[in-house]
């Protein structure tokens, strides 16, 4: 006995194998329905994947064309568990979309890109876990997955637009290969093919509503500009989709089965928010379809038979569409119960749909009065949080008024305190001001003495500019000086007088350093001075930091003096060591003065700037005083004002508050009102809930009573009846419980409303004690600032003695300043002696520069007609170089190009030994030498050239050497011209070295034409290949159309085998193609197999044999196709083919890296190939094992006399196969000796195959 289980697993591959079958019709909508439901029964896919993979997917375009629609189906609307069960088949369907890739018409590529569609959807599925199969989602799902992130969001919108790439590419793949006419969609052929696109439609439209909200939240948290790619994907993925929506409409197929959206005209605006509130998701529904009563009749049927006992289902229908359409003469009863059966069936169903629309009316009326009572909680949530308010603002406004009160009388105290403090910043601030004024005058004698230095340094600089032009070309005049009695005499008095003049700048240096300390530090006590007449207390704090800055100058210029000081030492030393130098020290001694007076030139500059800028900041400091004055009197009125607005604001305050509570008061009132009407309401509702049950049960009555009736007519038929009306009543009792379910939500919903209530009271309780700390808080917070209050007037103290100590300071560092500007007197009068000086030794030098630029002048006369001509014999040279080239590349080849490069070269070397000395042939010399040079260059790239083209390891070396040397004796001919004379042997060396490596060059350009690589041969085998896979193809078309029968499926299994074994062998060859590639660019391969000869010639060895090994296939396999023809020949050239295959992969992998990854793809392959292999050999014998059952002898009809006959031909028959066997064994064996004899004497030494 088959168990329930056994039966369901029977059924749901029955349903399978209808749905997935090789006409060419859509698939039938209640074979997939049993398949989705055989997978909520089984609660996974795994039967599904059991059946469907032994399906004929490979073999059939149309089988695999329903399984990927039935798949896509299966993912969206069967079990959960089905997604997780079909990750581990992605490799498969990949491949299967690879395999039907090369069938590039028709249904190839529409599976290839199904086969892709479904891949990325179980991909997105298994990176998105939480996305349903129908990728149906609430907004707070998407969310939820999105963790709301903006990098998830991202991502996701990626994941999606990828998706509908797949899902649109598949749509117009399909609508391509229908063309224009729309009379296709109603042919079984085009129907079969649009029907897949229905679960896409249904994806598509989910995939873009996901995305438009994916990128609405996108652009409210990023840039525009980030998002300029998304926002062009989905414009694109618009369009198409818009256009698939259109084209799908307008086909007739499509009306009954599917209804889509219409896209609106123009992209929704990402930009702009605000078109998110008018965005409408699209919908594609689906009808639902009537029900089905072929089902429930064929649930009777028995369905135990094999698969090959099973009618079609075209067949099956008709037949009960026969049985249903012939009338019986006379009623049977059994019919009579199955109407009974069906009526009652319907009648439930009715009744239950009735019912689900009255639970969902009642639930639609539960939530909108849920809705209600929850609005009306906010608005008394609203009107109460009013009230508080209102009472605060009152509760405040009374606790304020004292409060205000006494900071008016704080105030008056505080602006007596800051009138006083006021008076004694003023008395500070006129002190201030009378040493200004001693420093402004102290600053107008320093102007003077600045001015009287500028006029000196004026002089000074055009005096300087003379003297460093002079010294720089003079330096050899200064060594003939130095002789003389005289000018020696001279320079001692000079460096005496430099000396002098060093330590007075460097004394006036350090001088204008304090001078610029002591007007930093003025500057700050002015910034002081005016931010201390600012308001009161953020002025005071100013004054603090600016005082500290005073200071921190103050032990600034302290540093700066030691540091002076210690330069001052350092400075001496220099000048010591200056006495024993020569004039270029006078120079930088000349330099450093110049920079010192322009230094007191820019100070005095800035001194008088700084000069009016203090005399209009003492201008704005009176002004600021009045003005404060005049604030001070101005806010002691405001403040009377306020306090008189504020007692008028609370009045009228007061009156609001009364009249917002009356108006509550007339809310809370209607509020309660409309709760009361909800209530009346709801009461209704019940009544007429319990008047619809009630003639709901006046009707299953009425059914009761026909069922009794029935009961006389068959006694039989009551049992079953009886069995059907306790269903019926346990449905009836479920009824009645579900109406006491909603008594009793309705009961809980009027709990929770007083549970609100009660909670809005004890809400209005914690309110009243919040408003009780709040109060506390602000009394606390008074206190707080009146005791920072206190310590501000502490700080301003402070910082008043900190004044006075600063202006002690100030006094000392102006006596310092006034010692400092006599220093300064003294060194000016002894630089004006020393300019006068200066400028009677400027005439002596002017003279003796003149003479000096003569002779330059003529120097570089002669070097300019030099040059002139060694440019005119290098321009020559160069344009003979570039006509020769020219002519060579229009009138000769490569060859003829290098040999005439070799003529050019030894001519060259000739004419450069018969010149021994350069001078006077320097024209001559110089153009022989770049022809040499230019030639030989040109020569030794065509020899590198041809020794990367040659296969001759020694004639390689031999080349290189030869160019070696021609290059060292060029190199060392051209040296030997530097030194301006030319040897002679050197040359001729040379000469001979170009002429030997021409030779060379031409022997190698020889064997290097004839010679083939082995890049070459593996394309030859590539396309050998291709061309035998072409041609069984060809084969296994043309036996389908011509063979029948026995025949027919004995070349039918051989050719398919043998296409899966060129496929295979396919793969390996490019596989092996892929590996030599890593192994380098087309330079390193050939270097490689130059230096492994005897791998290369393995490796081409190994290339023709398997061209010839598929070859010999084809010829197999046609000779086996034909009438007369021979099965045992195709699995002999399938050996030879997994034996060359082999060969090819054994030479492959003898100079691949270990750990290359085509080296794992090349032996993968290489097992494929070997399975394939034995396919074939089982394949023919399969074959051959049909032939002999249809040659069988039938012995029926024999006599005694006619079976011995037959038998001694049988006998004879034998013996001579046995005999052919022999010979054929030897004869085999004979060939193989001379096979391998001959690869060997090939591999060892210079045989082709075929000659000896």
């Amino acid at each position: 006995m088959a168990t329930p289980a056994d039966k369901r697993f029977h059924q749901l591959t029955l349903a399978i194998q209808k749905g997935i079958n090789s006409i060419e019709a859509p698939v039938k909508e209640k074979h997939v329905r049993s398949a989705i439901i055989g997978t909520f029964q089984e609660q996974s896919a795994i039967t599904y994947w059991m059946v469907v993979i032994r399906q004929p997917l490979q073999d059939n375009r149309i089988v695999a064309w329903k399984f990927c629609h039935v798949t896509h189906k299966l993912l969206r609307e069967g079990h959960p568990a089905c997604l997780d069960d079909s990750q581990r088949h992605i490799n498969m369907i990949a491949n299967l979309g690879k395999l039907w890739m090369h069938l590039r018409e028709g249904y190839g590529r529409l599976i290839h890109l199904y086969c892709i569609l479904l891949v990325s959807k179980l991909k997105f599925h298994a990176r998105n876990p939480r996305f349903p199969g129908n990728l149906q989602l609430t907004v707070e799902e998407l969310d939820a997955i999105a963790e709301n992130d903006v990098n998830n969001y991202f991502q996701l919108c990626v994941e999606l637009f990828d998706y509908m790439d797949d899902i649109l590419n598949l749509q117009a793949a399909v609508f391509d290969s229908l063309g224009n006419a729309r009379a296709n969609s109603m042919t079984a052929s085009g129907q079969c093919r649009l029907a897949a696109l229905i679960p896409c439609a249904q994806d598509s439209s989910q995939i873009y509503d996901c995305n438009v909200r994916l990128l609405f939240r996108l652009h409210a948290s990023l840039p525009a500009d980030t998002l300029s790619g998304h926002r062009e994907r989905f414009r694109q993925q618009f369009k198409k989709l818009s256009s698939f929506y259109k084209h799908a409409s307008s086909l007739q197929y499509y009306r009954n089965l599917l209804t889509l959206p219409v896209l609106p005209s123009n992209p929704p605006n990402f930009l702009l928010q605000s078109d998110f509130g008018t965005y409408v998701a699209p919908v594609v529904s689906i009808p639902e379809p009537p029900p089905d009563e072929v089902d429930t009749i064929g649930s009777l049927i028995d369905t135990s038979e094999t698969l090959s006992q099973v009618p079609t289902p075209e067949r099956h229908e008709s037949l009960e569409t026969h049985s249903r359409t012939t009338p019986s003469p006379l009623p049977d009863p059994l019919v009579e119960r199955d109407r009974l059966i069906d009526h009652l069936q319907n009648e439930l169903k009715r009744m239950r749909t009735e019912v689900s629309q009255i639970v969902q009316e009642r639930n639609t009326m539960l939530g909108s009065m849920r809705e209600h009572c929850t609005r009306m909680e906010t608005q008394l949530q609203s009107a109460r949080l009013e009230f508080e308010e209102e009472r605060q603002k009152a509760d405040i406004l009374a606790v304020e008024t004292p409060q205000i009160k006494k900071k008016l009388t704080e105030t008056e105290e505080k602006a007596k305190v800051t009138d006083e403090k006021f008076q004694k910043l003023k008395g500070a601030y006129t002190q201030l001001r009378e040493e200004h004024i001693a420093l402004i005058r102290q600053k107008a004698e320093v102007d003077k003495l600045t001015a009287n230095l500028r006029a000196a340094a004026a002089q000074h600089e055009s005096a300087k500019t003379m003297l460093q032009q002079q010294l720089n070309d003079r330096m050899k005049d200064v060594e003939l000086l130095q002789q003389s009695t005289s000018s020696s005499e001279e320079i001692e008095a000079y460096k005496s007088e430099m000396a002098n003049l060093r330590s007075e700048l460097e004394q006036s240096r350090q001088k204008e350093v304090e001078l610029e300390t002591l007007r930093a530090s003025m500057e700050a006590l002015q910034i002081e001075h005016k931010t201390a007449t600012a308001e009161q207390e953020e002025k005071i704090s100013i004054i603090a930091s600016e005082l500290k800055e005073a200071s921190e100058n103050v032990e600034k210029l302290k540093k700066e003096k030691v540091e002076s000081e210690s330069e001052l030492a350092k400075v001496k030393e220099e000048l010591q060591s200056m006495r024993q130098k020569s004039g270029d020290d006078y120079k930088r001694v000349l330099q450093e003065k110049d920079d010192a007076l322009k230094q007191i030139t820019e100070l005095t500059i800035k001194y008088q700037q700084e000069k009016e800028a203090q005399t209009q900041h003492t201008n704005t400091l009176e002004k600021e005083l009045d003005s404060l004055k005049l604030k001070l009197t101005d806010s002691e009125q405001a403040l009377q004002k306020e306090c008189h607005d504020l007692s008028e604001l609370i009045k009228a305050k007061n009156v609001e508050f009364e009249e917002c509570l009356k108006a509550k008061e007339l809310e809370i009132k209607e509020s309660h009102g409309k709760l009361t009407v909800i209530n009346g309401e709801l009461e209704i509702c019940k009544l007429n809930y319990e008047n619809n049950l009630l003639e709901k049960d006046k009707q299953i009555t009425l059914l009761t009573n026909n069922l009794d009736q029935i009961q006389k007519t068959n006694d039989a038929t009551v049992r079953n009846f009886e069995q059907q009306v306790e269903t019926l009543t346990s449905q009836l009792q479920e009824e009645k419980s579900n109406k006491i379910m909603l008594r009793n939500s309705i009961n809980q919903e009027q709990a929770e409303i007083l549970e609100l209530r009660n909670k809005l009271e004890d809400l209005d309780k914690a309110k009243f004690e919040e408003i009780e700390k709040l109060r506390d808080e602000i009394s606390n917070i008074v206190k707080q600032k009146d005791e920072e209050y206190n310590e501000l007037v502490k700080e301003k103290d402070k910082i008043s003695l900190e004044n006075e100590n600063l202006l002690n300071e100030l006094s000392t560092e102006k006596q310092l300043m006034e010692a400092r500007l006599m220093h300064i007197e003294e060194g000016r009068l002894n630089a004006e002696c020393e300019l006068q000086d200066l400028l009677q030794h400027n005439t002596v030098l002017e003279a003796d520069l003149a003479s000096l630029k003569i002779q330059l002048e003529e120097a570089q006369l002669e070097i300019k007609k030099q040059n002139a001509k060694i440019l005119s014999c290098a321009s020559e040279a160069a344009l003979e170089v570039t006509n020769n080239a020219l002519s060579t590349l229009e009138h000769s080849n490569s060859q003829d190009a290098n040999k005439l490069a070799a003529d050019l070269a030894s001519k060259a070397f000739e004419d450069l030994a018969r010149k021994s000395q350069v001078e006077g042939n320097e024209e001559i010399v110089a153009k022989s030498a770049i022809y040499a040079a230019h030639n030989a260059s040109q020569l030794s790239a065509y020899a590198a050239e041809l020794s990367n083209l040659s296969t001759d390891m020694e004639l390689v070396e031999k080349l290189n050497n030869d160019c070696r040397s021609m290059l060292s004796a060029t190199k060392q001919c051209l040296e030997s011209i530097k030194t301006g004379t030319v040897d002679r042997s050197i040359c001729l060396e040379a000469r001979t070295n170009v002429q030997t490596v021409s030779r060379s060059a031409a022997t190698a350009d020889r064997l290097a034409s004839g010679a083939r690589s082995v890049d070459d041969e593996l394309a030859d085998m590539d396309r050998a290949i291709e061309q035998a896979a072409s041609q069984i193809e060809n084969l296994l078309a043309a036996s389908k159309a011509g063979d029948s029968g026995v025949q027919l499926e004995v070349n039918g299994k051989i050719l398919d085998a043998c296409t899966t074994l060129m496929s295979a062998v396919k793969v390996l060859v490019q596989d092996s193609r892929a590996l030599q590639n890593e192994l380098g660019d087309p330079k390193t391969r050939q270097k490689m197999y130059r230096r492994n000869p005897q791998w290369s010639e393995g490796l081409i060895s190994a290339a023709k044999a398997v061209v010839f090994a598929a070859k010999l296939l084809v010829s197999s396999a046609d000779e086996a196709v034909a009438t007369a023809g021979k099965v045992e020949g195709v699995s002999a050239a399938a050996h030879e083919v997994a034996g060359s295959t082999a060969q090819l992969v054994a030479a492959s992998r003898a100079r691949a890296p270990p750990a290359a990854p085509s080296l794992a793809r090349l032996t993968t392959a290489s097992r494929a190939v070997a399975m394939a292999t034995g396919a074939v050999v089982a394949a023919v014998r399969s074959a051959s094992a049909l032939v002999r059952d249809k040659e069988a002898l039938d012995t029926s009809a024999l006599t005694l006399t006619a079976t011995r006959r037959l038998e001694m031909e049988s006998k004879v028959r034998a013996l001579e196969l046995e005999s052919a066997l022999d010979a054929e064994r030897a004869r085999l064996a004979a060939l193989r000796k001379r096979h391998y004899h001959l690869a060997h004497v090939e591999e060892n030494g210079n045989i082709e195959n075929g000659k000896e």
